[in-house]
């Protein structure tokens, strides 16, 4: 299957996970780690393990012979010099796209200030406009499962649900979906800014009023049909 292997999708990949890492959405090494989907092969191009031969610093350092790729399955379609493996939340990237058909990039994050929530096992309440229009409303903790489990990767499609774009990992990150790369990592920043307002409101003794995350509650009548359109 390596000759139906893109180029242009391992250097998308290697592009947003040197962002990804830029936008502070990853502390060092391999913590958190990204993924996009060709729609027409259905493979998947996705951050490398580090192993005792292959030391990563931080996702800044890595380049395009370091992103793996790899079916539906999780088999290994071309794992580049040195023959690299997957990232091992593989699993959870794999149960996502199956769970959420519409989607073709997962960014998987160890950021600050969502990571306080998962921490505490707390969802991050819909406070902004923005937030919610980015994110489908509360960004749900989905109940703690063991670094690449089923159990990790079953319960993050659970708080996923039908809609919505984000979900915490209970004491452990937070995951984010899009149609691409760029909105996945748009709505973790999103999610960052949301979570950083909260946490500050709340130390502030600050109390936030209902948000209506309803399109209807949200928007005026009058983009409603516009924003159905982007």
């Amino acid at each position: 299957m390596q000759d139906i292997v893109k180029k242009e999708f391992k250097q998308m990949a290697l592009e947003a996970t040197h962002r990804f890492f830029e936008l502070g959405l990853s502390t060092s090494r391999d913590s958190g780690d990204i993924s996009i989907r060709d729609p027409e092969t259905d493979l998947l191009y996705i951050d490398p393990r580090p192993d005792k031969n292959f030391k990563i610093l931080n996702w800044g350092c890595i380049n395009i012979d370091d992103i793996v790729v790899i079916d539906m399955e999780g088999n290994i379609v071309d794992g580049g010099p040195g023959n690299k493996f997957p990232t091992v939340e593989w699993p959870m990237h794999l149960a996502i796209y199956k769970s959420r058909p519409e989607t073709y990039a997962i960014v998987h994050s160890h950021a600050l200030h969502s990571g306080v929530f998962a921490a505490l096992g707390w969802n991050i309440p819909a406070v902004l406009a923005e937030s919610a229009l980015s994110t489908g409303g509360d960004v749900i903790c989905a109940e703690y499962g063991k670094v690449s489990s089923k159990q990790l990767a079953d319960n993050i499609a659970v708080a996923l649900g039908d809609t919505r774009k984000a979900a915490l990992l209970k004491q452990h990150g937070a995951v984010y979906i899009g149609k691409n790369i760029d909105e996945a990592l748009t709505v973790g920043e999103y999610v960052e800014r949301c979570a950083q307002t909260v946490i500050m409101g709340w130390s502030m003794n600050g109390r936030f009023p209902y948000l209506d995350i309803s399109l209807e509650g949200l928007l005026d009548e009058s983009i409603i049909a516009i924003a159905d359109e982007i």
